[in-house]
């Protein structure tokens, strides 16, 4: 039995490694963040995850260009990035050992561009993950349409608010999930879930592939990538939802001090034309 820390703090972005040697490609809300760490803690120091991406500052600029790249069905008023070779998949994900969590939704370009990769397909029971997604990735970035929500979204037009990432996440899940909206994309859930799983699995040689079930542990993940069990280390048990959480309401605090600012800036113009009127009247009534 091998011997291994408790935990691995996430990693900086590295500078120099890879190329990748191992594609977690599970959709979101399969365990993502606990498959990371235990990747970590059996050795592959330098895994991607998407919400580790955006809270540590790693590049992101290519999370929009990627889903135009890759979902022709998602309009765009500039023209339409090619679909990205090996070279600029390396550019993102070529210094690491392993991707998870984001890397799933550009599932058979990733697969085609890094043949050698082994490729761990995690999943959970269908009931279970629609009601996730639902309530952890679709109600936070496609809130409902209350009064209180379409004044926010006004607001947020007026201060330029809108970050570049946050229409990158929305383009991707539309364009993975082939939805015009978050209705749509509602309703494609269970169907999209299973052409992933049987996609994957068409493209994988099955000595390259696990289908890993959520809650399965160390054994068929040790065996597959060739490690021995940890001894003494429980399988991690990582919340993706209070992480993803966490990274939802950075974002919202960073609108709210640009929403503010906007306000307090038309505050001030409009104490100062108040102002001007108010002693241009006072001077024509002088006169």
């Amino acid at each position: 039995m091998a011997k291994y820390p408790d935990s691995t703090p996430a990693p900086e972005a590295p500078l120099t490694g890879g190329p990748l040697r191992i594609l977690s490609l599970g959709l979101p809300r399969t365990g993502s963040s606990s498959t990371a760490e235990a990747l970590r803690i059996l050795g592959y120091r330098r895994v991607h995850h998407g919400t580790e991406m955006l809270l540590e500052g790693w590049d992101v600029t290519w999370i929009e260009r990627a889903a135009l790249a890759h979902f022709p069905s998602l309009s765009s008023k500039d023209p339409r990035p090619q679909p990205f070779t090996r070279a600029q998949w390396d550019e993102i994900f070529g210094s690491f050992d392993a991707v998870t969590d984001y890397g799933c939704m550009h599932a058979l370009p990733l697969i085609a561009a890094y043949p050698e990769a082994k490729v761990i397909l995690a999943y959970r029971d269908v009931d279970d993950w629609e009601r996730s997604v639902n309530e952890v990735i679709i109600d936070r970035f496609w809130p409902r349409r209350t009064p209180a929500a379409l004044l926010v979204r006004g607001l947020v037009w007026l201060a330029g608010a809108r970050e570049p990432v946050i229409t990158g996440i929305q383009q991707t899940f539309l364009g993975r999930f082939g939805a015009a909206g978050p209705d749509e994309l509602r309703a494609n859930l269970r169907t999209v879930y299973a052409q992933h799983m049987r996609e994957v699995q068409e493209a994988v040689p099955p000595e390259r592939l696990l289908h890993y079930k959520l809650g399965d542990g160390w054994e068929p993940l040790c065996k597959f990538l060739g490690k021995e069990v940890p001894e003494g280390v429980p399988f991690p048990r990582r919340n993706d939802a209070k992480a993803f959480g966490v990274l939802y309401d950075r974002f919202q605090r960073q609108k709210i001090r640009k929403i503010i600012w906007v306000l307090v800036r038309y505050g001030v113009l409009l104490v100062i034309i108040a102002g001007v009127t108010l002693q241009h009247r006072r001077i024509a009534a002088l006169w």
